[in-house]
């Protein structure tokens, strides 16, 4: 798999050689398998020797991304309950009944929507007619036929 190699550093898109450098270097260290030291080493490749590959992985990167984990686990801490109680919030809820909806007009609605005819595509048609029109005479008629 093609990873992004500031996924790989856990770097941010704009970071300098320095820090590519340096995080490559801590991260190989802290790699307990030869494929993790390999990523790695690909990754801060890609990022020193490559300027386009760097642009593009740049280009594509979420703004704003931030690949380590520090502010996950205080919010996971704060958040570990649901703040929503869910009786509470049943406890004076009325159910819905038929006569809470109008049929007439969400069928109205549904029907507009469906039945709108599409604004037609005329330069399309006269792009290419099923017929070409020429000059000269006229292409057989009905009252050619009966009426000679």
């Amino acid at each position: 798999m093609n990873r992004n190699p500031f996924h790989v550093l856990q770097l941010p898109a704009d970071a300098t050689g320095k820090e590519i450098v340096d995080r490559a270097a801590e991260a190989a260290e802290l790699a307990e398998t030869d494929a993790e030291r390999h990523a790695i080493a690909e990754a801060r490749r890609a990022l020193i020797t490559h300027p386009e590959v760097r642009l593009r992985h740049e280009l594509l990167e979420v703004p704003g991304s931030d690949y380590l984990e520090r502010d996950w686990e205080p919010f996971e801490h704060e958040n570990r309950r649901n703040p929503v109680d869910f009786s509470a919030m049943t406890e004076g809820a009325v159910p819905l009944r038929r006569a809470d909806f109008d049929l007439r007009a969400v069928l109205g609605l549904v029907l507009d929507e469906v039945l709108a005819l599409p604004e037609p595509d005329v330069a399309a048609a006269l792009a290419d007619p099923p017929v070409r029109p020429v000059w000269g005479t006229p292409p057989i008629e009905v009252r050619h036929v009966l009426f000679g």
